[in-house]
């Protein structure tokens, strides 16, 4: 990664946040010198490919795309850098990216739009903020959209993720049929890879570095997609490490479900917090 193409945020103490301005993605967060993302030792930086880890943005297409790559383009981007980093009065680091309609994009998705990422990093926390703006006059449009995010875990097995109770999921790996979630708090023990719908706006991951929590605080993030590849299907990704699937865990706060649609000149807006405990 060439030092130009990723921002920095330095809160101080060793509580640090690193963006890669190619799709916006998160690629570090350590909070007292303690990375909390995974990031593939076999991540390719090459300004095309997504970057497998951290937290990439998806939008305007979660999963399969008929007019585009996987996941859409966001995540494929170079974005903007509207603001920052900048220290604000309470000792936090803001910093704003953008990313508006253009050439390429608009060979694929042939609407006008704007996003804007806001994030804040706080001394135990990171704060998103996601606007999504229809700047056509006349045509609506939809999409989904998704904060694709991989935790660090010592052990994926150990884990446990609260706030899944009593949705419905659907089931990607078994013909994306639906079930219904009993647990109280689900573990991962396979390969998995699951839309919750109509989650709690908080969830609690136990048994993420150094044996803490991690909280998952959300705003209009509806979804919340569950992933691991495991053994088996780790081997299959060209970039990631067959030996690294233990050690991390998507939990993806999201909207897909139900795609949103967007009048003209409006916008819509989420949020997620996460905070290590």
């Amino acid at each position: 990664m060439a030092a130009t193409s990723c921002v920095l945020m330095d809160r101080g103490n060793n509580t640090t946040c690193t963006i890669n301005l190619h799709g916006a993605t998160v690629v570090s967060w350590r909070v007292n010198n303690q990375e909390q993302l995974f990031v593939s030792k076999e991540a390719i930086f090459d300004g095309k490919k997504a970057i497998r880890g951290g937290i990439p943005f998806v939008f305007p297409q979660f999963g399969e795309w008929p007019l585009g790559p996987q996941h859409g383009f966001a995540r494929i981007m170079r974005w903007n850098l509207e603001k920052g980093p900048e220290r604000m009065a309470s000792g936090d680091i803001e910093v704003v990216f953008s990313l508006c309609d253009n050439p390429l994009i608009r060979n694929m998705w042939n609407y006008q739009f704007r996003l804007t990422y806001r994030l804040i990093l706080r001394e135990k926390e990171l704060h998103f903020n996601v606007n999504v703006y229809n700047t056509n006059k006349e045509a609506s449009f939809y999409f989904t959209l998704l904060l694709h995010t991989y935790f660090k875990v010592p052990d994926v097995r150990r884990c446990q993720i609260t706030g899944l109770s009593g949705c419905t999921y659907v089931d990607k790996l078994r013909d994306c049929n639906i079930y219904h979630e009993n647990r109280d708090a689900v573990t991962v023990t396979e390969q998995t890879d699951r839309i919750y719908r109509n989650t709690t706006q908080e969830h609690i991951i136990t048994n993420v570095v150094s044996g803490r929590k991690m909280r998952i605080q959300k705003y209009n993030f509806p979804d919340t997609v569950v992933w691991n590849p495991w053994a088996e299907k780790a081997k299959e990704l060209p970039d990631f490490g067959p030996e690294e699937w233990p050690n991390m865990l998507c939990v993806e706060a999201g909207r897909v479900t139900h795609p949103i649609v967007l009048q003209p000149g409006t916008a819509f807006e989420a949020s997620q917090s996460l905070q290590v405990m």
